[in-house]
């Protein structure tokens, strides 16, 4: 690859991932579930929240006060960047410089790196961590450097913060240790140095969980007693069969590309002149062995895999593909300038259909996703109404999570959004801070009242109640959304009628 070829390519990338974080700020109505329920989170700067470690959440409420709504966007596509270049870095390591650059390249083929990485979660953050993860795991077996391996723990233990199903990718780890010869550095400092920075790294979300009676493991048990052990057996299968389907669009632009796939000689002139068969196995166990690792523990437990998990478990399938083209460099161009411009198709078309679905995607389902809703007009009712009714600020929302979720994210301040049922959910919320500030409760039309143990405790506050009407922008045709609200309004506060 020349360098023109190499400044083309990137440049390439760049507009690629512009597009993809500018566009859904300007085409969607509302942000996604999981960044709604994000923000709110981080907007409070905890230790831990009901379902996930912090740290996620802490880094998407600085990209949208900085960046506003392109905040959430951008970040997500940052990510999906920061996997891609940390691929290539752990691929120059492994496979030929073509090689490594194709491979990181292909992961875009890849779908968990395309439309999902519109809703930035926890599994979206977790790309770079994994794909850092790897590299440094690579470069600690390979130098000997104590720095490497206090990297690697410093870098485990951040994943956790991230979401704790990183403790898969520890685990094959772990078993590449120990079914390998790296098992002999089980006899030098270094591994011990990095499980000392993962604790250390973690200790401060593993303090909160004690103080706090291990609060997300017992909202996930009761979730999955609600939904009935989740699926069973039959679930681990329908996990491995979807991540199958993620891999079908990198399959196609195989098969389109007519590429010559083999597996790599173990000696002779195919071969690298060093490690070569130490590196392969690297990346064919790192990349095959979370996924399968999590497949076996739902078959033998029983426990229902959701499919999204295995989002951060495919960074190196494009290394995988690449380590199986030739490596003789006429042929490997000939075949990487096919895959290239088969991925190049195939990101553009992408591009267009996702535009296409958050401009028109709502009226040609005739029903609206999680990015069609009417946040601003929900906003401005909020912010109306309480100024109608009340002299002070807005202190928080409450009621229905995505109903409240979605106005406080789009009101100044924002104001702090407390969750229904269980005052655990909503640390930041107290009788007191209730009593003072008051809040507003908003819940669908026709659905329950949320519970609200706080709210319903107080005494002497104002209420006042009714319901609005918003119209569907991106559904004119469709009947208005009708949102049912609660005022509790302190009396120094409270407006006279």
């Amino acid at each position: 690859m020349t360098r023109r070829q190499a400044l083309a390519g990137l440049a390439g990338l760049l507009a690629y991932f512009s597009l993809w974080a500018a566009l859904p700020a300007a085409l969607a109505a509302s942000f996604p579930l999981d960044v709604v329920e994000g923000i709110y989170w981080g907007h409070e700067w905890q230790w831990g929240y009901y379902k996930h470690p912090p740290l996620s959440s802490w880094l998407l409420y600085v990209f949208f006060r900085c960046f506003g709504a392109l905040g959430p966007y951008l970040l997500g596509q940052l990510c999906v960047a920061l996997a891609l270049w940390l691929t290539w870095r752990l691929g120059r390591r492994v496979l030929e410089p073509p090689q490594a650059a194709l491979g990181s390249a292909l992961l875009l083929a890849v779908f968990y790196y395309t439309l999902p990485s519109l809703e930035f979660n926890h599994n979206l953050a977790q790309l770079p961590v994994w794909a850092g993860f790897l590299w440094a795991f690579h470069v600690a077996l390979t130098e000997r450097n104590p720095a490497f391996w206090l990297l690697l723990g410093a870098l485990a233990g951040l994943g956790l913060m991230v979401k704790y199903s990183v403790a898969v990718l520890l685990a094959a780890a772990g078993l590449f240790m120990l079914a390998t010869p790296a098992r002999r550095l089980l006899r030098t400092p270094g591994p011990w140095l990095a499980l000392a920075a993962a604790a250390l790294a973690f200790s401060p979300h593993a303090l909160w969980l004690a103080q706090h009676d291990w609060l997300p493991f017992v909202y996930a048990h009761e979730r999955a007693l609600e939904a009935g052990h989740g699926g069973g057996r039959g679930s681990a299968l329908n996990f491995l069969g979807a991540q199958a389907a993620s891999h079908a669009p990198l399959a196609l632009l195989a098969l389109l590309a007519r590429a010559r796939l083999r597996w790599p000689a173990a000696g002779g002139a195919d071969s690298r002149p060093r490690r070569a068969r130490e590196d392969l196995l690297f990346v064919w166990f790192m990349g095959l062995a979370p996924a399968l690792l999590l497949t076996l523990a739902g078959l033998a437990l029983g426990v229902g895999l959701h499919d999204q998990w295995g989002m951060p478990m495919w960074g190196l399938s494009g290394l995988m593909l690449a380590s199986l083209l030739p490596r003789d460099p006429q042929a490997l161009a000939r075949q990487g300038r096919r895959l290239l411009a088969g991925l190049a198709v195939w990101l553009a078309a992408l591009t267009a259909a996702m535009a296409a679905l958050l401009a028109w995607g709502a009226q040609w389902r005739g029903k609206p996703s999680r990015m069609d809703w009417p946040q601003a007009a929900l906003a401005q009712a909020v912010q109306a109404q309480w100024q109608a009714l009340s002299r002070c600020p807005l202190d928080s929302v409450s009621g229905d999570g995505w109903l409240s979720g979605l106005a406080a994210s789009a009101l100044p301040g924002p104001p702090s959004v407390m969750v229904e049922d269980d005052p655990a959910y909503s640390p930041w919320m107290n009788a007191r801070r209730v009593q003072r500030c008051g809040s507003l409760m908003l819940w669908p039309g026709g659905g329950k009242t949320p519970s609200a143990p706080l709210l319903e405790e107080a005494r002497g506050l104002a209420v006042r109640e009714g319901q609005w009407q918003l119209p569907w922008g991106k559904l004119p045709g469709r009947e208005p959304l009708r949102v049912r609200w609660r005022a509790y309004i302190p009396p120094a506060c409270l407006k006279q009628d």
